[in-house]
């Protein structure tokens, strides 16, 4: 009697993700080498140096303080809770405080994030404002020296118009930036 033999073919381990990982040397690991692409050694020298910050406004800062203070108390807590559920005769009333811990909590880190979230809003506003008036600048320029080159009184009397009105909009830029820069 003929046995028959079933020929089961060996799945190729030449794919991309094995290549690449062939190539890496030994003493480079997949999530080290993954974790350099999304957060670089410069970036995690501005986040530990405070870079996020900086451009905080003191008010801001000290707030911002107060809450992460206040989370890691919180969190101190939530572990303690969870330490007394194992020996308590009503876990209950311990999940519920370790629930409202988590709610108090998130709503901390909600208003971090808003923080956060102004200020950003606040510098791209007063970066916006920067440019504008980088650009009314040279509005301002063109409009002086085309007041001075015509001998037309009409066309003087536009450019001074245009040059006014440029600089008008350009102190006001600059009033609202030092208001936005204020602590």
């Amino acid at each position: 009697m003929k046995t028959a033999t079933l020929k089961v073919s060996q799945p190729k381990l030449e794919s991309p993700v094995f290549s690449k990982m062939a190539a890496a040397s030994a003493t480079d690991h997949i999530l080290s080498h993954q974790a350099k692409q999304f957060f670089i050694r410069d970036e995690r020298h501005e986040f530990y140096g405070g870079k996020d910050r900086k451009s905080l406004q003191s008010s801001s800062l000290i707030r911002v303080r107060e809450l992460h203070e206040a989370n890691d108390n919180l969190q101190r807590q939530i572990e303690r809770c969870q330490q007394e559920l194992l020996q308590s005769q009503d876990p209950l009333s311990i999940h519920a405080e370790i629930e409202h811990c988590e709610i108090i909590l998130a709503r901390n880190t909600g208003e971090i994030l808003n923080i956060y979230s102004v200020n950003e809003a606040r510098l791209r506003r007063i970066s916006e404002l920067q440019a504008r008036n980088l650009e009314l600048e040279e509005q301002m320029r063109n409009s002086q020296n085309q007041f001075i080159s015509t001998r037309d009184m009409n066309e003087r009397t536009q450019f001074a118009t245009d040059f006014f009105l440029h600089k008008s909009t350009h102190d006001r830029n600059l009033s609202e930036i030092k208001l936005l820069s204020l602590d």
